[in-house]
């Protein structure tokens, strides 16, 4: 797995210190310190903005070409977030999790379909749409089933947390322990 600091080391061997810093917008000496391994002080807000500037990761890619083919309006609009969180992603100053972002991409810019266990294949986007709604949110009871399903809650106790779920601090892989954890 490719961490925040494999990513800074990277480009800056592909530009140079000086261009990592001005993109991070942070000073040459901290990059060099940083790189050296002998950085003293907290390094979460630059980890932040080296994944969200300097990664290349295909969601992003894509979060892009998007904004670059539309706008961030309409980006924003297609992807159901904020305009503004469009632009701190992009920008690199957004500071919570960019998981639920990614997931929105995913699904929706680059066709990423999962299987639902209630509603079967459908677009991550669409999934996390429903993960995010409330229980008792509307009255459609086709919503109340994934609520349960996406948790395995009640008929689906048995087969345990849906392999997609996703809540805001846990991945995928983490879902499982969580509601483990709880119980």
């Amino acid at each position: 797995m490719t961490t925040w600091l494999d990513i800074l080391r990277a480009e800056a061997a592909r530009t140079s210190q000086g261009a990592c810093a001005r993109r991070l917008n942070v000073d040459r000496t901290t990059i060099n310190k940083i790189l050296k391994g002998c950085y003293m002080a907290s390094t979460k807000h630059i980890e932040t903005k080296v994944v969200q500037l300097l990664d290349n990761t295909p969601w992003l890619k894509a979060l892009r070409a998007e904004v670059a083919r539309t706008s961030q309006a309409r980006t924003a609009e297609r992807l159901r977030i904020s305009e503004a969180t469009v632009s701190q992603v992009l920008s690199g100053s957004y500071k919570a999790n960019t998981q639920r972002i990614e997931r929105r991409v995913r699904g929706e810019l680059m066709g990423e379909v999962v299987e639902c266990r209630v509603l079967y294949d459908i677009s991550l986007r669409v999934c996390q749409d429903v993960q995010e709604r409330q229980r008792g949110a509307g009255s459609n009871p086709m919503y109340q089933q994934c609520f349960s399903a996406c948790r395995g809650l009640g008929r689906w106790e048995a087969q345990g947390v849906c392999p997609n779920f996703c809540n805001q601090t846990s991945g995928p892989a983490q879902a499982g322990a969580a509601k483990e954890s709880t119980s």
